[in-house]
């Protein structure tokens, strides 16, 4: 250490380079589109994103009730799948028809509005999105073309790391799903869930996207095992509890590939199915026979086969995460062997 100020006796210098792990991000934050007139506008303004807890009363009760309210309509949702989630929440405002609320959902890449202000949560509220939805505004192809708020949210999940988005499908047939799914077969990013699922509210059963279901699904399922690893499929996340059932029925039967199920599921759509065909249980035979409530969720809409499993994606979102942000500490850091053997340790031990 000849460079150092000439000194007799003994000193201990810090290097400042020592192990760092990689922690695992967060990726159970459901980020979110949604037209609530009669929210408390304070709370949750137009285009901004606002960062709450499914359990904080307050904001529950100040993103409003009213009729046609899907900000509320999905944190009930949620709630009612048994989990509490994190959530990022974009307000939009109702345009004068369909069309209109359409385009306010779509929002502006340029002026970061709509669905567009998603990118700007991490610095306006500490939380990056993880789960994207928009429920009621992303099941009909428009035109004869894709759906425009799916479109905006497969181009807004390549700026956000760890995110994936789910949809809703248009809830008609088959067919009609799997030509939704295709307009998305070139991403890993968009899941589709389809059918609507049916609902206990005020009294009365009602129809209602699909999607925040599936959303508070992957949410119990990071959970359960502290990470993006638990798949859909896996036996204690696929049991959907807050519906009491499909919008229509999904033929299913665990060991024949000609079924609806498998059909959905090879051409990119989740779906929901009856669970006691897994096993020797009850076979419905009536019209009116359980449709189940069992979420049937393997693949995004990709048609590469490699990378179509939403576990192997989200877990492949993750690592692409985790290492850039940790490596960062050791930015200007003198490069010598200590530092090579930190860094060849700590990713070994991570991967």
């Amino acid at each position: 250490m000849s460079a150092l100020t000439p000194h007799v006796g003994v000193r201990t210098l810090h290097d400042g380079t020592d192990a760092e792990p990689l922690l695992i991000a967060d990726m159970s934050t459901i980020g979110g589109v949604f037209v609530a007139a009669d929210a408390d506008a304070a709370k949750f303004p137009l285009n901004v994103p606002v960062s709450f807890t499914t359990d904080d009363a307050a904001m529950v009760a100040a993103a409003g009730v009213a009729a046609g309210n899907t900000l509320a309509q999905t944190i009930e949702a949620i709630s009612s799948e048994g989990v509490i989630a994190r959530m990022v929440a974009v307000r939009v405002a109702a345009g004068s028809d369909a069309t209109a609320t359409l385009a306010n959902v779509v929002g502006s890449s340029g002026a970061k509005t709509g669905a567009w202000a998603l990118l700007e949560a991490g610095s306006e509220t500490g939380d990056d999105p993880d789960i994207l939805i928009a429920p009621g505004f992303t099941h009909n192809r428009v035109s004869n073309a894709a759906n425009p708020v799916a479109t905006a949210f497969d181009a807004i999940c390549e700026r956000l790391p760890t995110a994936i988005a789910v949809c809703d499908g248009p809830g008609t047939t088959n067919a009609a799903a799997s030509e939704w799914a295709a307009d998305f077969a070139d991403t890993v990013n968009i899941c589709l869930i389809d059918p609507p699922v049916r609902r206990f509210v005020g009294g009365a059963v009602v129809t209602r996207p699909a999607s925040p279901h599936m959303a508070a699904a992957i949410v119990r399922g990071d959970k359960l095992r502290g990470g993006p690893y638990a798949s859909p499929l896996h036996p204690e996340v696929r049991g959907l509890r807050g519906i009491v059932g499909p919008a229509r029925s999904v033929s299913f039967r665990i060991d024949d590939p000609d079924c609806d199920a498998n059909w959905l599921v090879q051409r990119g759509v989740c779906t929901i199915v009856d669970g006691s065909r897994l096993g020797r249980g009850r076979v419905a035979s009536a019209a009116g026979g359980p449709k189940g409530k069992m979420l049937w969720a393997p693949f995004n809409t990709s048609t590469n086969t490699l990378r179509r499993d939403i576990k192997v994606v989200r877990v492949e979102k993750m690592v692409r995460e985790v290492i850039p942000r940790t490596l960062a500490r050791y930015v200007g850091q003198d490069l010598g062997v200590h530092v090579v053997q930190l860094l060849i340790g700590a990713l070994d031990q991570f991967i």
